[in-house]
């Protein structure tokens, strides 16, 4: 029985070293025990809507753990915390600084427009 289970198992490690199917995770360059998992977006519009839906998500969630016993609320609680969480990690904010800039570049170059048009 041991010999068969021993067999077993060198098959299925043997499966595992030749899988192709995991492609999900890749090793973090700077630390042995992490992992990081890309997410693909066609451009700062499809980001932005994840985000929102992410947020939309945990707000439907949050309204409905009211309803619900208060066993299940920390639980819920914490789920949707670290949900928010990667909204947060999302959301580029050095492209929203660039944003800022061509906004008061925008801001200047109306009022000389204006200034022009006196």
């Amino acid at each position: 029985m041991e010999t068969k289970t021993a067999q077993e198992l060198e098959a299925f490690a043997s499966l595992l070293t030749k899988a192709t199917e995991f492609n999900m995770l890749k090793p973090y360059r700077d630390r042995e025990d992490m992992y990081t998992a890309k997410l693909f977006f066609s451009g700062y519009n499809d980001l932005n809507l994840a985000v929102m839906d992410i947020i939309q998500v945990c707000m439907t969630a949050l309204y409905s753990m009211e309803e619900s016993g208060n066993d299940r609320k920390l639980a819920s609680a914490l789920t949707i915390a670290d949900v928010l969480q990667i909204a947060l990690d999302l959301m580029p904010m050095e492209e929203f600084q660039i944003l800022d800039s061509c906004y008061q570049l925008h801001l200047k170059l109306k009022d000389l427009e204006a200034e022009n048009h006196e």
